[in-house]
């Protein structure tokens, strides 16, 4: 008798969440340079886009509060890579229904998003250092904001 073999499915390999950061961060900055959402996330490599995408339209509903909160903790405008992958990450910190990912586990991939990019590098220190901030104020920036209409609406 023959034994019968089964062979797994090829498990798709799973994304880096510094890898997806980087990518949403891309479509949100083009985006906020004017550009359309869609063809943003076209140019985005076929692997990362589902994840890439789902990040880039959770930033972009919540860009108002990560742009009033930016203003809060940022004294002097980044780069728009950096402010985008800020604006990208801080959207994921906050979130009324909680956030989808833990809070240091999201900073410390935010952070590996920016060393691993040319045009972020150089802030990653900088980076690191905002959102461990509003982790430590959340409350506090979250009261500040709430009067923004940029943040509220």
């Amino acid at each position: 008798m023959h034994k019968l073999t089964v062979q797994a499915a090829a498990q798709p390999q799973s994304v880096p969440l510094w890898q997806l950061l980087q990518a949403a961060s891309a479509a949100v900055q083009a985006v906020s340079a004017g550009r359309a959402l869609e063809p943003a996330l076209q140019q985005i490599a076929a692997p990362v886009r589902p994840g890439a995408q789902a990040l880039a339209y959770h930033a972009l509903r919540e860009l108002g509060r990560a742009r009033a909160l930016c203003q809060l903790l940022v004294q002097r405008k980044p780069s728009p890579a950096v402010l985008a992958l800020l604006h990208t990450t801080l959207s994921m910190l906050w979130a009324p229904h909680g956030a989808p990912y833990e809070p240091h586990t999201l900073v410390n991939q935010a952070v590996e998003a920016a060393r691993r990019c040319a045009a972020t590098k150089h802030s990653a220190s900088f980076i690191n250092a905002c959102l461990r901030r509003f982790l430590r104020e959340q409350d506090t920036l979250l009261a500040a904001c709430a009067a923004d209409p940029q943040a509220v609406y």
